[in-house]
Order: C-alpha cells, then structure tokens, then sequence
C-alpha cells in the first residue's frame, strides 16, 4: 500500500472515529422525550462506531471495512428496529446520518483495497 493510499484508508477511519465520538456527545443533547432506551442506543452504538473505527484504523484489513459496513447498516435499521416513537425524529435523523457515513466509509475501504488488487499481484508489477 503507498503512503498516500495509507494516507486515504486513515482519514476514512478517522472520520468513523469521529463519528462515533460525536454519537456519544450527541446522546446526551439529542431529545428523546423521555425514551432512555434510545439515549443509551446511541451512546452504546457511538462507542461502538469509535472502536471500530479505531480497529479499522489499526489493521487496514478487509475484515475491518466488513465490520464497519455492518456497524454503519445496524445504525441505519435502528430507528426502524427499536421503533422510535413520534417525537424522536432528531434521535433518528442522527442514527440515519451515522449509519450513512459509517457504511459510506466501509465501502470506500472496500473499493480501494479491490482496486488494489491481491499484495502478490502488486508485487508482481513492481518488478
């Protein structure tokens, strides 16, 4: 991997670090009309989206961009699977938002590390 492929593949997962930390702080603004089940949702899946980021960050792995494809659809599906309540619109548009850039940065892992191709491939044009 070059260093501005390195470059790319560390400022995705950041912006999934960073995404999860603003789920945490978010937690405690966003208005959940009295439905704690929801305030703790979004803490828990923003501390999620934080290590899996940071996991992402560390290994550049393929595994690691499945996992935050997987991370980033559960953030979209949960306004649908906990039933948010009316009144609790806020709450979904940032698990929605979330979910869109978690996955968003998944896939781009993904893309890049297929356009790269296989590391003996790589080496083999290298020579």
């Amino acid at each position: 991997m070059s260093d501005s492929e390195h470059v790319r593949e560390v400022r995705r997962d950041m912006v999934v670090v960073a995404t999860g930390i603003a789920l945490v702080l978010l937690s405690m603004w966003v208005p959940d009309r009295g439905y704690r089940q929801i305030t703790g949702a979004i803490l828990i899946l923003g501390l999620l989206a934080y290590s899996v980021g940071l996991w992402a960050m560390s290994t550049e792995s393929r595994s690691s961009h499945w996992g935050l494809i997987a991370l980033g659809l559960f953030l979209l599906a949960t306004p649908l699977a906990m039933d948010f309540p009316n009144g609790t619109t806020a709450a979904a548009i940032v698990s929605v938002a979330a979910g869109a850039i978690v996955t968003a940065a998944g896939a781009l892992g993904l893309a890049a590390k297929q356009q790269a191709g296989p590391p003996l491939t790589r080496a083999r044009q290298r020579v």
